[in-house]
């Protein structure tokens, strides 16, 4: 992939203490909030599975149906982001700039500072109740269109797979950027790297 790609800032460290905020933070509109309301139903289908079956009852018999639904969540996650990321169509495209780069000056800088605050007190952690304590990563590659619309979020890291999609669907969900990024007035496409990091209390 001949693209270019910029970090945003430096990694995203996000404290949360109590299930108050949890709760307050389910609350929040995004653009594309359905996005979110799905991975609650398929980790609640999950849930739902799981609860049939007592562990202390037959340990075994519980791990193995664990794993089995467990698979089936992780598959219907991928499935959501895929169904997503395959109904993209890009506008513009992307130019090389030979000069400053724009992303650093002026209204493009506040967008982009707009997209860090979001990022750090909107991330969906009521989606991370049965984590456990610790420190989650990941790495989200994405393009901001001509339109101001995150595409192409692709996900990597080393805390999971779950924990990946959920925040590349975090991102699609937020949609995109009030307004385009400018280039002597003119809307461009940008591709970014931005690390997030979820510490959980």
């Amino acid at each position: 992939m001949n693209c270019r790609f910029i970090l945003l800032c430096t990694t995203f460290i996000i404290s949360f203490l109590s299930i108050q905020k949890m709760d307050a933070q389910e609350k929040k509109s995004l653009m594309n909030g359905n996005i979110l309301t799905e991975v609650k139903n398929i980790q609640k289908r999950f849930s739902d599975s799981i609860s049939r079956y007592d562990y202390k009852e037959n340990s075994a018999l519980y791990d193995e149906k664990y794993k089995s639904f467990y698979v089936e969540k992780l598959k219907d996650l991928k499935s959501l982001y895929q169904s997503i990321y395959d109904k993209e169509t890009m506008i513009g495209k992307i130019e090389t700039i030979s000069e400053a780069s724009p992303l650093i000056q002026g209204e493009n800088k506040k967008l982009l500072q707009d997209l860090q605050k979001q990022l750090i007190t909107d991330f969906p952690v009521y989606l991370l109740r049965n984590y456990s304590d610790g420190i989650y990563q990941c790495n989200l590659s994405f393009t901001v269109d001509v339109d101001g619309k995150f595409k192409r979020v692709k996900y990597r890291g080393e805390s999971g797979t779950e924990f990946n999609i959920i925040s590349a669907l975090f991102l699609y969900a937020i949609g995109g950027l009030k307004k385009p990024l400018l280039y002597k007035n003119t809307p461009i496409v940008e591709n970014f790297s931005q690390p997030v990091v979820v510490r959980l209390e």
